[in-house]
């Protein structure tokens, strides 16, 4: 199979090891990360190399640009240059007087009873560092140049290729070996439960190409990434062709609105309640971490530490992974039942890098309500806006649905029923109230202008209408409903016939999902 008639599809096993095997793992995490660094030491020299005579060059006088043209090149160690040093290396004793009765004492002894793969992929994956942080600096991208991995702060992760699923039982995964009699020898490890999709995928044709072996909190995963054959387009399904467009708004107080109902269970809903992982686990996580902070000592490394600090630190870790697993089971829930309800999904094209950046300013220009901003990022990382966008794109393929960015531009000040664009209408944050309310406003299918510089201005006054007994402003929980009724507006060119601005607490809610889904169609 070619690459182009190819697809890989990754399968996250959950591993249940012994306590012997768990050490076994832990030394092989332990020699990935240690070649990662011997790979980076290396790099890193060579890059310094280019540098001091780049310096010495613009200390000459030569401009910044020419002078890291002109400078001279330093041979960049590659992967298999890395291993011929290490191999050469690896056995040398230090030199230096030894106490009488004493042995060879040698550097590098992690590498003893590791499979050798470990070690060559650690060198790929420097290599990988390395060359990121190079194309971005040629895109002009911002990308932070490679750095080390410290024991206790990096993932405890590993790759291997001669991992493979036991296929008599399903339950259990063999790791590979050394080849040295004397070295670690092959083992099984048991699986949490039965691998019956990674068993239906291989056997379709599927080859389990490279599998990853990380630590997540207390449990450690197997990711087989299994190469199939490509399958063919998927085309939606007659109920997600019914249901058509749907809009999405992604918030704090509401975890998600749509502009049309989903189904959840036996329910259907407009408004999720965000479950607040993080915050649930907040109390937890603040007793220990305290423990962690009263039981460090300052100087010493963390396998230094005392033992109640190693235990602190193993409790933090393991509520991270509970809520990095509860927020991830939140999110794919969401998702799968988006893609397989709509055929077509609008969501916003945030920017949630710049929308998480810190209000702590500089030392000349001080920012403020820096602690509310704090908490406010932690909130919408906890949501995890990219996240969602990421799983609805990759499952929108896989089930023949459509995904259609829209820019968020004034969308918390569009009415979701007539297209009013106007900041008066945003009374507060939890009140909207159309200024354009009255008599029926003109059909008309251009969808209002989201343009930065688009004037703010709105009609005469009476031209959205309102029904019978709803005048004033109108109650709204927060901006999340707007959003999504807005979003729903702007795809649809040939909308029905505008009955209110906001009929209902719930039509609110999902304002803005419904005007992305209505431009957009």
């Amino acid at each position: 199979m070619t690459d182009t008639e190819t697809t890989t599809v990754v399968v996250r096993e959950l591993l249940d090891p012994t306590p012997d095997q768990l050490v076994v793992l832990q030394r092989y995490a332990t020699a990935s990360r240690c070649c990662f660094n011997f790979a980076f030491g290396l790099k890193h020299a060579a890059q310094q190399r280019w540098a001091r005579g780049r310096d010495r060059l613009i200390a000459q006088g030569m401009e910044p640009a020419g002078a890291a043209k002109a400078a001279p090149k330093a041979a960049m160690p590659s992967q298999f240059d890395l291993q011929r040093i290490f191999l050469a290396v690896r056995d040398r004793p230090l030199i230096g007087p030894r106490l009488e009765g004493q042995g060879p004492q040698y550097r590098y002894t992690w590498w003893k009873g590791v499979n050798a793969t470990v070690c060559q992929q650690a060198f790929r994956d420097a290599d990988t560092a390395w060359a990121n942080w190079l194309s971005a600096r040629r895109r002009g991208t911002t990308v932070g140049y490679p750095r080390p991995k410290r024991a206790g702060r990096c993932r405890d992760s590993f790759r291997m290729t001669s991992v493979r699923l036991v296929s008599s039982d399903l339950r259990h995964v063999r790791i590979g070996g050394e080849k040295d009699p004397q070295g670690q020898r092959a083992f099984t490890v048991r699986l949490h439960r039965p691998a019956y999709r990674l068993a239906r995928l291989l056997a379709r044709g599927g080859q389990a190409k490279m599998v990853t072996i990380a630590r997540d909190g207390h449990r450690w995963f197997a990711a087989f990434s299994v190469r199939i054959p490509a399958p063919a387009s998927a085309r939606p399904s007659r109920r997600q062709v019914q249901n058509g467009t749907v809009g999405v708004d992604l918030g704090v107080e509401v975890f998600a609105a749509t502009s049309s109902p989903l189904v959840l269970g036996e329910d259907k809903t407009q408004l999720i309640a965000n479950p607040r992982h993080l915050d649930n686990a907040r109390r937890a996580l603040t007793k220990w971490q305290r423990r962690m902070a009263r039981r460090h000592v300052k100087g010493r490394p963390a396998h230094a530490q005392s033992q109640g600090w190693q235990e602190a630190r193993e409790k933090v870790a393991r509520l991270h992974g509970l809520v990095a697993a509860h927020r991830a089971s939140t999110q794919h829930l969401l998702t799968k039942r988006l893609v397989t309800q709509y055929a077509h999904i609008a969501i916003e094209d945030l920017h949630v890098k710049n929308m998480t950046k810190s209000a702590r300013g500089t030392t000349e220009t001080p920012g403020k309500n820096v602690a509310a901003k704090a908490g406010l990022n932690r909130a919408m990382l906890d949501v995890g806006f990219g996240e969602i966008r990421r799983q609805i794109e990759y499952k929108a393929r896989l089930y023949g649905a459509r995904v259609t960015a829209v820019d968020p531009a004034y969308t918390s000040q569009t009415c979701h029923q007539c297209g009013q664009v106007d900041r008066k209408s945003r009374r507060t944050r939890s009140l909207f109230h159309c200024t354009d309310a009255g008599t029926p406003p003109t059909p008309t299918s251009a969808p209002p202008s989201t343009s930065k510089t688009a004037p703010r201005t709105h009609p005469a006054e009476g031209s959205c209408r309102w029904p019978p007994g709803i005048s004033g402003p109108v109650r709204r929980l927060n901006t999340v409903g707007e959003q999504a009724q807005s979003i729903a507006r702007r795809h649809h060119a040939d909308r029905p016939s505008v009955v209110s601005c906001a009929a209902s607490s719930e039509e609110i809610w999902s304002s803005r999902a419904v005007h992305w889904a209505r431009s957009w169609s």
